[in-house]
């Protein structure tokens, strides 16, 4: 009987020692699984979820939002240089009727020849702005009088002036 005790007492801790270690696999996997869970399923790391989702969602639109703008502002400003421009060309059309007009010739042949209609007499007053008034614009077209531009300055004067102006 003693030895019939001695197998079950080697059974039991045979026992014993298997139920021990799926116990403690068992266990320790389900700890893993558990902070797994704690993890993933954790409001905050679902928020974060969410929110990146919603970044992702978003770039594309923002970026059509940000081209449509841009195209929007430059169509106002081609559609503000085209009335500008239809502006210029009237100007130039009415330019171009007075230059063709009798009275035009008739101004240009008493100012510069010195003609005049008979029975007119001519009287020529001298100023001192003389020198510029032939040189000045009597007609008022936008772009007629174009100034000079500047001389173009070399990179080493552009950072000059960026910096000391």
């Amino acid at each position: 009987m003693a030895r019939n005790n001695f197998s079950l007492f080697k059974y039991k801790l045979c026992f014993d020692f298997v139920a021990y270690k799926w116990y403690n696999i068992f266990m320790i996997t389900r700890s893993k699984n558990n902070n797994f869970k704690k993890i993933f399923l954790s409001q905050k790391f679902l928020s974060l979820l969410g929110l990146l989702a919603v970044i992702l969602i978003s770039l594309p639109f923002s970026k059509n939002a940000i081209k449509q703008y841009r195209i929007n502002r430059e169509i106002g400003e081609l559609k503000k240089e085209i009335s500008s421009l239809q502006n210029k060309n009237v100007d130039l059309k009415n330019f171009v009727s007075y230059l063709s007009s009798d009275q035009f010739a008739e101004e240009q042949a008493r100012l510069n020849l010195g003609l005049k209609k008979p029975g007119e007499e001519l009287l020529v007053i001298k100023t001192e702005n003389d020198e510029n008034a032939s040189t000045s614009n009597i007609f008022n077209i936008p772009g007629y009088d174009r100034p000079e531009p500047k001389p173009k300055s070399s990179n080493p004067g552009k950072w000059v002036d960026y910096f000391l102006k």
